[in-house]
């Protein structure tokens, strides 16, 4: 739901008060900050958007690409024309495809052609190899492994304590949470029931009246399920319920708690818009951080699409060559000497 002319909500600082001057500052200050970072949320959920429609689909036709390779290598390494190296050189491209295919979701198929190509058989545990060993090495190999025990019972010990006290602070930082949120409810829900009760179509007899009133209603009803506070002052300007010179006229305790419900809007859009941004950089490949402009992450999605899509011809034009032995003994040849 937009928010109309949130300038609308600016107070004219009160020149004869000055604390109450400086309540109003920062109130007119969240309004801005909550304006900018609603702004840059919503530019970053775009993005991602973007993001999803344009790499998605070559994600999966890469993999398609991938898949089709494998088992074009797969036979390819059947072929009399081609040597034991270079069948083994087949082998090993293949498991190493193999498993990163398997490695994205499973697939029988791929899974089989592992096993025929030799996947790594299982490491020989190591009481195998100790067995028959002298009763002296057997003694010392058996205090070694009572000092290695104590060590790990000390260690999950501490890792309890820890996990104990992580476990305390959460609860604490959840209750604090749990506080913030009740306070933030119960100023919602106060601004929304003066503005239902001011807005209650049965109470209106001018038929044109009652329509805009029911349509604002509505709006009220989505901001009170969003808990937004910003949008439900913004209907009570537009209801004529509450004008600017109302909102000036608010005493230091109203505009402080004002502040406080702000403040903790605009700390959760600044945190989606952080983790929507760090979403985007693990799925471009970036660092982490955070500030990317608009035109970079434009930029990267252009650029990350085109070289997907250049990475799927590749793969299909070698596919077509993996037909000609004479053409894959060469590419073979190639690759050895990387």
């Amino acid at each position: 739901m937009s928010i109309p002319a949130l300038q609308s909500l600016q107070i004219q600082l009160h020149p004869a008060d000055p604390v109450l001057a400086q309540h109003q500052a920062r109130f007119n200050d969240l309004v801005r900050d909550v304006q900018h970072w609603r702004a840059a949320l919503g530019d970053w959920e775009a993005r991602l958007q973007r993001l999803r429609a344009a790499i998605e689909p070559l994600h999966r036709e890469l993999d398609a690409a991938w898949r089709q390779w494998v088992f074009a290598l797969d036979h390819a390494s059947v072929q009399p024309e081609f040597t034991r190296a270079e069948r083994q050189q087949l082998d090993e491209m293949i498991r190493d495809v193999a498993k990163a295919l398997l490695a994205v979701g499973n697939d029988e198929g791929i899974a089989a052609l592992l096993s025929r190509h030799g996947e790594d058989s299982p490491p020989v545990p190591s009481q195998a190899l100790d067995a028959g060993a002298p009763g002296e090495q057997a003694l010392e190999d058996q205090e070694q492994d009572q000092e290695q025990d104590w060590e790990q019972q000390a260690s999950a010990a501490a890792a309890r304590r820890q996990q104990h006290a992580a476990k305390r602070r959460a609860a604490a930082a959840l209750k604090r949470r749990t506080q913030a949120t009740q306070e933030v409810s119960q100023s919602v829900r106060a601004v929304y029931r003066r503005l239902a009760s001011a807005l209650h179509p049965d109470r209106e007899r001018d038929v044109q009246e009652r329509e805009r009133k029911t349509a604002l209603m509505q709006q009220a009803n989505q901001a009170y399920d969003q808990g937004n506070l910003l949008a439900l002052l913004e209907l009570q300007l537009q209801a004529e319920q509450v004008d600017a010179g109302h909102l000036a006229a608010a005493d230091r305790g109203r505009l402080q708690h004002y502040a406080q419900v702000l403040q903790e809007q605009l700390s959760e859009l600044q945190s989606q818009t952080r983790r929507l941004e760090a979403q985007f950089r693990a799925a471009t490949g970036l660092a982490p951080g955070s500030g990317m402009q608009p035109h970079k992450a434009d930029r990267l999605i252009s650029s990350q699409a085109q070289t997907l899509r250049g990475e799927v011809q590749i793969l299909r034009r070698q596919i077509k060559s993996l037909l000609d032995v004479a053409a894959t003994k060469g590419w073979l040849r190639a690759q050895r000497k990387r």
